[in-house]
């Protein structure tokens, strides 16, 4: 019943892997890849919110209440076409297209 072959584990850490060329590198979506879009190269927003981290805060929460306020219907509904969209999938995957053809 102990087969030394399952019992005997290789340990690694994922820095140890290194991805092969074939494997395409996922784009990481985090906040500085973000602001690194929305934001001129000119202008140093990482050294501004080291100095100013609560005003950024502050300003980040007003600027994103105005936009909720404004365009928050326009915001829901992508967001739950979106949700509805993968739940289609999802399901037509589950019934194999059966019963979700459209």
């Amino acid at each position: 019943m102990d087969d030394p072959s399952l019992t005997d584990a290789v340990e690694y850490d994922a820095d140890d892997v290194e991805p092969t060329s074939d494997e395409p590198k996922a784009r990481q979506l985090d906040a500085d890849t973000i602001l690194d879009t929305l934001v001129p190269s000119t202008v140093d927003w990482r050294g501004t919110v080291g100095r100013h981290p609560v005003m950024s805060v502050v300003g980040v929460g007003i600027v994103g209440y105005l936009i909720g306020r404004s365009r928050g219907s326009m915001i829901m509904t992508g967001v739950s076409a979106a949700l509805s969209t993968a739940m289609m999938r999802q399901l037509g995957d589950v019934f194999e297209g059966d019963f979700f053809d459209f």
